[in-house]
């Protein structure tokens, strides 16, 4: 009979994975930064318009009607923080309102100039203006912007109420976006 030395073909397999997957998993850990950014949706308001117009003609809207606009106004108080060593160029910011339906409807967030003009156009706003979120602006490493955004849907309040999410997006420019949910977050409705 031939005596066999050496290891057993399965056992040499055994330690090959086990091996390469340490090596695999030292490097993963040690090359591992983590999230760039983190973000919350501190508090919302919302203020739901509802208008009836008519033209002064007899005929009016659809079968006579006046013509009926909803819209929701969203005010969304956020807190976004670079977390990394390198600075965060942000870009673009919008919020995704999924009905109860499952359709999604995008708003981008109000820009500087009609920032100002949604306090002129609805002055019940004004007593929870805040500092807007701008665009285009540059978070040094562990900077903190605490700001608001404005976003505009043309649903009902029923509509809004019923929905299934409110996401609030923000993208940076070479790093992933920033999604920050919005459920449980504290909301006003302004009547």
């Amino acid at each position: 009979m031939e005596e066999r030395s050496g290891l057993n073909p399965a056992i040499a397999v055994l330690i090959a994975i086990v091996l390469v997957g340490a090596v695999v998993g030292g490097y993963v850990w040690a090359t591992y930064k983590g999230p760039v950014h983190a973000g919350q949706v501190v508090s919302m308001t919302v203020y739901p318009i509802h208008r009836e117009l008519s033209t002064g003609s007899a005929i009016g809207g659809v079968d006579g009607g006046p013509n009926v606009y909803d819209e929701m106004i969203v005010l969304a108080n956020v807190k976004i923080r670079s977390t990394t060593k390198l600075p965060l160029f942000l870009h673009e910011m919008w919020g995704d309102l999924t009905l109860h339906d499952g359709k999604t409807e995008r708003s981008y967030a109000a820009d500087d100039t009609d920032f100002g003009k949604v306090f002129v156009a609805y002055p019940k706003l004004v007593a929870g203006e805040k500092t807007p979120v701008e665009r285009n602006i540059t978070l040094a490493p562990g900077q903190e912007v605490d700001g608001q955004m404005i976003f505009h849907f043309e649903v009902t309040r029923e509509q809004w109420e019923e929905r299934q999410s409110f996401v609030v997006t923000v993208q940076f420019i070479h790093q992933n976006d920033l999604t920050m949910t919005t459920q449980g977050v504290a909301t006003t409705v302004v009547q």
